[in-house]
This record gives C-alpha cells, structure tokens and sequence, in this order.
C-alpha cells in the first residue's frame, strides 16, 4: 500500500511540476517577445532566428524559475490532497508526514543533482546560442567600430595569457595589457604596455617592459615598441562572446578563474558566482520542507494561498540573495558564505515549520 501512495503523491507533484514549468515559461516568453517586438521588426528579424533564439530562452528560463516551480506545483498537489482530506486519511492509517513527504523529497534532491547537470553541460550552450543570435539580428546589435569590451581575459595557444583593461574590435588595439607565457603554471616571460595594436598579421606592443623569468635570474627591458610575433591569436578571437560568468558551466568559469589568477585580475565576482552554480540548484530540495507543512494544512491550502507565498518566498529569496551577492562580491563575506547563506537560511526555516507541523 505505502507504495501505490508514493508513487500516487509523485505522480500528482510530477503533474503539477509539468504545468507550473510550463505556465512560467510560457508567460516569460510571452513578456519578452512583447519587450522585443520593436527589436525584432526594426531588424527584419527571419522567423527562424526568432523561433531559435526562443527555443535557446527556454532553459534560462527553466533555470531561474524552476525553484518556484517546484514551490508552486508542491502547494497546488499536496494542497489539493489536504482539501479533498486525504491527507488526513494517509495520518488515520497511521502514516506520519515525515513518511508522506518522503518520495517528494527524495525526488526534489536528486531533481537539484539533474540541474546542476543541466547548468553544466546543457545552458551554457543554449545561452551561447541565444547571444549569438541576439547579437546577429533579433535585437539591435551595437556598431563594430565604436564597441568596447572591458577587463578582457583569454587564454591563447603557445602558453599566453592575455589581459586587456580595454579592447575596441573595430580598431584592433587594446589598451593597458598584460601578456604572459607559462610553461606548466609556471611564469616565464611578462610583457606589459599601455596599448597593443594588430596591424600586418602580428601584435605590437607599444611603451613597455619585458620580463624574462626563464633563466635562473630575472632579466627586464623596457621598450618603446615591441612586434610579438609568437602571440597568433587574431582580434576576432578576442570578440567573441564569451557571456557573463553566471551564463558559463562550473568548469568554465572555473577555468576564467584560473587565467584571472595568473594575470593578477581580480577575481572575487567570479568566484561568487561559482560558488553560486553549486548552491542554487539544491534550492529545489529545500524550499520542499517549507511547501510541505503549509500545503498539509487545509486552511492554507487553494489557488490564492498558493501564489501569495510563492510570490512572498520568492521575492524574500531574491532580495536576501541579492544582498548576500553584493557582500561577497564586495569582499565582505567570503564566497562560501556569499553563496551557502541564502540557503542555509531558508533550510533552517524549513526544517523548523518541517519538524513542528502537526504529524
């Protein structure tokens, strides 16, 4: 018996998930093809760069609001099941509530294992495909000539690493750089100058020094101009779009991170948010101890309750998020605790009303 219940509460919380996914991503669909509606006529956008760019919306989507998704379709199923009294009914043949919301959070838990999955190996490429395509036509790309891409770190072939405090495409120069090459993580030669400039096939750096680490003393030359003909990568490459570190995959950004160290750029927004790519997924599993007790109560249960705490705890999350993201990023809380707060908050809320419901 136990078995057919679980798999019965399952089957109405997975039915419920399907449609609260589906309900949210229908709407922010619908809001943002109405914000870029300008965009997309102005641009003569083709209907397969608008369809694509959507397709490639959708797992944003699905990433930012799945944890009120699973909020909402845990208060709609365990809810309904309060009102029609079968909850009551599963507690009279003397099933606990602990024992009732063992399957939902079982699931939840390794749901939270699936999107840490699916930030990693599935978003970042959606994402990157979504940019390209805005950037080519369905929104209104910014010219060329006067672009300017700030604090720019690459990893190149050969061993360098490059860091541009400015880079303008259209011009092919960069300004106040840094260039290193290593050989197994370790330093072997420095150049840096106020600007770099490609011109013939090669880099030049202009009003520098360089620094040779390879022998067993340093050596230093300071140079007005400097051609780098070992440096191949092209300006193209530095154009790319790379997207914003809560776009990438853990190791991805893992990989920024380790280049941002050996320039010397700072790196503590970045290591916030890898920290984050850690945490935020296990949020589905925890907002299931705070949806349980509230929707076990009939008098809290129904249509309007619903949505006035999904509304209340997401706006709550986000707010306490954002600032603890903005400590982090700051410098005055370190990225563990940047990253973990938010949910260790919310967990001991849970685990509180979890542990003191009527059983």
């Amino acid at each position: 018996m136990i078995r057919k219940i679980d798999r019965y509460l399952l089957s109405r919380f997975i039915i419920s998930l399907f449609i609260a996914v589906g309900a949210i991503i229908l709407v922010a669909l619908i809001v943002d093809g109405v914000e870029n509606l300008e965009n997309i006529v102005d641009n003569a956008a083709t209907v397969q760069d608008v369809l694509l760019y959507y397709v490639y919306f959708i797992p944003w989507i699905y990433k930012i609001t799945i944890p009120a998704s699973v909020l909402l379709a845990g208060l709609f199923s365990i809810g309904l099941l309060a009102r029609n009294n079968e909850i009551l009914a599963m507690k009279s043949v003397g099933i606990s509530l602990y024992r009732i919301a063992l399957p939902l959070l079982i699931f939840t838990f390794f749901l939270s294992l699936a999107n840490f999955y699916f930030n990693e190996e599935i978003l970042p490429y959606t994402t990157k495909e979504r940019n390209r395509i805005k950037h080519g036509g369905v929104k209104k790309k910014e010219s060329r000539k006067g672009s300017v891409l700030y604090n720019l770190s690459k990893q190149g072939s050969g061993g360098y690493i490059y860091h541009f405090e400015t880079f303008r495409p259209g011009r092919r120069e960069a300004h106040n750089c840094l260039v290193q090459r290593f050989e197994s993580d370790t330093l072997k030669e420095s150049y840096r100058g106020d600007k770099m400039i490609f011109d013939r096939g090669f880099w030049t750096m202009y009003d520098g020094s360089y620094r040779n680490f390879a022998d067993s003393q340093e050596s230093y030359i300071k140079f007005d101009s400097l051609p780098l003909s070992d440096c191949r990568e092209r300006p193209e490459e530095f154009e790319k779009y790379r997207g914003k570190p809560e776009d990438m995959g853990y190791r991805e950004l893992e990989g920024y991170i380790e280049i941002l160290k050996k320039t010397g750029a700072p790196y503590t927004r970045e290591l916030v948010d890898l920290k984050t790519k850690l945490s935020f997924p296990f949020t589905c599993f925890i907002v299931m101890f705070i949806c349980i007790p509230v929707a076990s109560n009939p008098r809290r249960s129904g249509v309007a309750m619903s949505f006035a705490i999904v509304s209340g705890v997401s706006l709550t999350y986000f707010v306490i998020f954002k600032v603890t993201q903005s400590l982090g990023y700051s410098g005055n809380l370190s990225p563990d605790v940047a990253a973990w707060s938010i949910n260790i908050i919310f967990c001991a809320i849970g685990l509180l009303m979890f542990f003191t419901a009527r059983k």
